[in-house]
C-alpha cells in the first residue's frame, strides 16, 4: 500500500466521522485531489477507488447513527468524481485527436477501450469492498453495487457520452498513418494520461471554486 492510498484512506474516514453533512462533497474533493498528483491512467484510477472505499470501510463502525447514509454519501462522491475523471479524459483524447502526428488510431482506441471500463471496475470495486467488510457496511456496499450494476452511475453516463463522441471523432483520422517517428504505445498512453491529469486539476479547480462559493452563500444565509 503507498504512502498515497494511506492518506486517503485516512482522510475519508475523518470525512466520514466529522463532516456527516458534507462527505459526498469531500470525498469527491479527496478523491480529485489524488488524481490531480499523479496521471489519470486505469492503475491511478482503480487504486484511488480502492483507497476511498477502504476509508469508508474503516469510518463504518465508529458512525453510531446514519452509517447506511454516511457510506452512501462516500460511494456517492466518489462517484462524481470519477466522472470528472472521465471527462478529463475525453478532454484530453480530443486533444490528442487533434495531434495525430503524435498518436497512433491503434493508440487511441486502446485508451477509449480503457475509459469503456472504468464503470465496470467502479462497481467491480463495490463488490469487493462489500465482501471485505461485515455487518451493515456490508449489506449497503452489496446494495450499492446492485443497485448500479442495475441502474447505472454518474461515471456510467459521463463513459457512455465520452465513448460515442470519441468514437465518432476517431472515426475521422485517417486510417492510415506514417509508423516512421510514431511513438510507442505505452509512451502515447503515458502522454495522454499526463494530459488527462492536467484537465483534471483545471476541472477540480473550478468545483472547489464553486464548493468555496456555495458555503459562503449558506454562511451569509
Amino acid at each position: 500500500m503507498t504512502q498515497d492510498s494511506q492518506r486517503i484512506e485516512r482522510d475519508v474516514q475523518a470525512a466520514l466521522e466529522a463532516e456527516p453533512a458534507r462527505i459526498a462533497e469531500r470525498v469527491r474533493t479527496i478523491t480529485l485531489e489524488a488524481l490531480t498528483r499523479g496521471v489519470v491512467d486505469t492503475q491511478a484510477l482503480r487504486e484511488v477507488t480502492q483507497a476511498v472505499l477502504r476509508g469508508a470501510q474503516a469510518a463504518a463502525p465508529r458512525l453510531v447513527d446514519g452509517q447506511t447514509e454516511a457510506i452512501k454519501d462516500a460511494v456517492r462522491g466518489l462517484d462524481e468524481a470519477l466522472a470528472s475523471a472521465a471527462q478529463a479524459t475525453q478532454l484530453a483524447m480530443q486533444e490528442a485527436i487533434g495531434r495525430s502526428g503524435e498518436f497512433s488510431r491503434e493508440g487511441l482506441k486502446h485508451s477509449v477501450e480503457q475509459l469503456s471500463r472504468l464503470e465496470g471496475d467502479f462497481v467491480a470495486a463495490l463488490g469487493d469492498a462489500a465482501r471485505q467488510t461485515s455487518g451493515v457496511a456490508q449489506a449497503t456496499l452489496r446494495d450499492l453495487a446492485e443497485h448500479a450494476s442495475n441502474s447505472g452511475t454518474a461515471v456510467g453516463a459521463r463513459v457512455q457520452t465520452a465513448v460515442l463522441e470519441l468514437g465518432h471523432a476517431m472515426s475521422a483520422l485517417a486510417r492510415a498513418q506514417v509508423d516512421s517517428g510514431m511513438r510507442a504505445l505505452g509512451a502515447q498512453a503515458e502522454l495522454l494520461a499526463g494530459m488527462a491529469a492536467g484537465v483534471l486539476r483545471g476541472l477540480a479547480d473550478r468545483l472547489q471554486q464553486d464548493g468555496s462559493a456555495k458555503s459562503a452563500a449558506d454562511r451569509d444565509d
